[in-house]
């Protein structure tokens, strides 16, 4: 399974959990409580974080550990303060090269 789709199942799930809870019909689908109710569907209750994260570690990441998702987010963070300083140091050459200045912030 692509790990795009595992996150955006894992996110669906979790909108539709209640308190961490979800609710499985009998096609194993995820129900929403409320959904449920008002439709009088059949449902089994699952633990979402505990079926998440069996989800993950069969594609080879460990979410359930609280210490390897803290390093995955300070990763993330880091990650996307690289592509931003990479973006603006782009734009920067591209300002220059337009006003035909080699360096900028030397002084002369």
């Amino acid at each position: 399974m692509k790990m795009i789709k595992l996150i955006d199942n894992a996110l669906k799930m979790l909108t539709k959990a209640d308190n961490g809870i979800i609710l499985l019909n009998v096609s194993n689908e995820p129900v929403h409580p409320a959904d449920a109710a008002f439709r009088g569907e059949l449902v089994t209750p699952y633990n979402a974080l505990d079926f998440i994260a069996e989800s993950f570690k069969v594609n080879g990441l460990q979410i359930g550990d609280r210490e390897i998702r803290m390093k995955l987010i300070q990763l993330l963070l880091e990650f996307e303060k690289v592509e931003a300083n990479k973006t603006r140091k782009s734009k920067l050459k591209e300002l220059l090269a337009e006003n035909e200045l080699k360096e900028f912030g030397k002084i002369i």
